[in-house]
């Protein structure tokens, strides 16, 4: 591979993860520069071990992934570089971050993970998160790791909903409250009574 294809490589890699302003995992990055066949995969390590090494991009470990993201040093290279970028480049990097940047930026903010208690039984920490505000935080315990990674599921799966819930539940006057939760308690006895009926069938 000639020298300038390898460095228009690296600064095509350097201006996406810029532009997103987002870390992002490996899978993400390699949607753009690899599926957009800007380079094969190989190559695509290769670069991203170079940029690692030259401390222009670092890592880090969250949410069960490793994300990837551009350094200082990386953006005062690419300051001084950036017009070596083809204008066809550019814009494509421009219109891809521009349509997916809400879906990762979204992925990241709603996290869920599960931990091991010595009580053998699954701590579960639910969260929403916007930029360094902690919107919503929960820590659930569950007898099981099976169902911790039901609750981490069904987390990330229907938070619209289970946000929109919580609040509209903790906004009631406290009348509310308890009369939703008599209705939940209702519910749930008939429903008890309902699969003991069943079982003495």
């Amino acid at each position: 591979m000639q020298k300038k294809q390898l460095a228009d490589n690296k600064l095509l890699i350097l201006f996406l993860l810029y532009q997103m302003d987002i870390p992002m995992t490996i899978t993400q990055i390699t949607e753009f520069t690899v599926d957009k066949e800007y380079m094969d995969y190989f190559s695509f390590q290769e670069h991203m071990s170079e940029l690692k090494e030259a401390s222009l991009v670092d890592e880090k470990y969250e949410n069960e992934q490793t994300r990837y993201f551009i350094t200082a040093d990386g953006e005062q290279v690419l300051s001084y570089f950036s017009g070596q970028i083809s204008p066809e480049r550019r814009t494509a990097v421009l219109d891809y971050t521009a349509k997916n940047k809400g879906s990762i930026k979204k992925d990241i903010n709603v996290l869920a993970n599960y931990f091991y208690n010595k009580e053998n039984d699954y701590t579960v920490k639910c969260g929403i998160y916007e930029d360094t505000k902690t919107l919503l935080e929960i820590n659930v315990i569950v007898p099981s790791k099976e169902d911790a990674k039901l609750l981490k599921k069904n987390w990330k799966e229907n938070i619209p909903y289970l946000y929109g819930h919580i609040l509209h539940t903790l906004l009631q006057q406290p009348e509310g409250i308890e009369e939703k939760s008599l209705e939940i308690a209702e519910a749930l006895a008939r429903k008890k009574e309902k699969k003991k009926r069943e079982k003495k069938q």
